[in-house]
């Protein structure tokens, strides 16, 4: 069976703007859009290019938007494209710049990466064991230095550490998409990912202070898209979830989104509502109520001003035995 494989194609010495091409192609069983990509540069065109390596969803080079979706053409089938769609259409991946055809720069990305410092800090000591070292021959270690139990945040329903930071996620975030300094779902999970490392001792926090910058951890818009794209099936959003929770138990508290956050919890502590003027000013001060002033003025001409109510609503013993139970009261 014959089928069209469109793709995206731009050269920046000759080309003015990207453009799509056309190839044909004979379809095979278990023939994948990368087996399709390199047919095309073999037997057909050898300018095209495009990232590939290991071939086996591993090392995440092949990363491109398969239909207008983020996938890994070693992974994805052909047959399977065609049913859904008809036909293969192949662009580079969202988020970042273009330097030739299916090839994307991929240094902002991975500063982003650098930044949450992916790698074990300081050496453990509060503990009192030694750590590790290298065995001599014939010395037996009576206990091991670390235990299962200790990695349990890093294991089960958590597969961070299983990232191949093959950007699919990076390519579909809003956050990134409506903020380019906005560190990504990547960076944020692997910011999780040795927070959690048992043998990591971070004594300043540095990790969390780096996330807790301005267009750090807060900006994620909650979309899960990092989660549905995920080729390995990892949840990045559900990390994230997790160290807006760790900064504030920690007294991370300076950025715009954990002031928003304690606001809004203690808003609906005190009274059972949501005091949305209050929130904006205790969230951003002055400017931000000001930067909120354009927004609001458009909620009011489309009849979305909340009513102002004083009174505590009748539930209000419910919520606060809520909080209690929480230990939220003096988040």
């Amino acid at each position: 069976m014959k089928f069209n494989l469109r793709a995206y194609r731009f050269n920046p010495e000759i080309d003015e703007k990207p453009y799509f091409k056309e190839y044909t192609l004979e379809d095979y069983p278990g023939m994948t859009v990368l087996n399709a990509l390199i047919k095309i540069k073999a037997e057909t065109d050898g300018t095209l290019s495009f990232r590939r390596s290991c071939r086996s969803a591993i090392c995440g080079s092949c990363a491109m938007k398969i239909n207008g979706i983020s996938k890994l053409a070693c992974k994805t089938q052909v047959s399977s494209e065609i049913e859904k769609f008809g036909t293969v259409s192949v662009e580079p991946l969202s988020n970042m710049p273009v330097i030739r055809d299916l090839i994307i720069d991929q240094e902002s990305f991975f500063d982003k990466i650098k930044e949450i410092k992916p790698y074990l800090l300081g050496q453990r000591e509060d503990d009192g064991r030694e750590g590790f070292h290298i065995l001599k021959e014939g010395e037996k270690i009576s206990q091991p230095v670390y235990y299962k139990s200790e990695f349990k945040n890093l294991t089960g329903n958590n597969d961070t550490p299983n990232c191949i930071l093959c950007e699919c996620c990076y390519s579909e975030c809003g956050g990134v998409t409506g903020n380019a300094k906005y560190l990504g779902p990547a960076a944020l999970a692997k910011l999780y990912r040795y927070s959690e490392d048992p043998r990591d001792n971070d004594k300043n926090g540095s990790r969390l202070v780096n996330g807790s910058k301005p267009d750090g951890m807060w900006d994620c818009v909650h979309c899960q898209a990092c989660e549905e794209f995920c080729p390995k099936g990892i949840s990045p959003v559900r990390t994230i979830v997790k160290m807006h929770e760790r900064t504030i138990k920690n007294s991370v508290i300076f950025s715009k989104g954990a002031k928003h956050v304690i606001s809004i919890a203690k808003s609906i502590g005190e009274t059972g509502r949501l005091d949305e003027v209050k929130v904006a000013f205790e969230s951003g001060g002055i400017s931000g109520l000001i930067n909120d002033l354009p927004m609001a003025f458009g909620a009011g001409l489309k009849g979305k001003i909340p009513p102002i109510r004083l009174k505590l609503i009748k539930d209000m013993d419910d919520i606060r035995l809520a909080y209690k139970e929480l230990d939220l009261e003096e988040k």
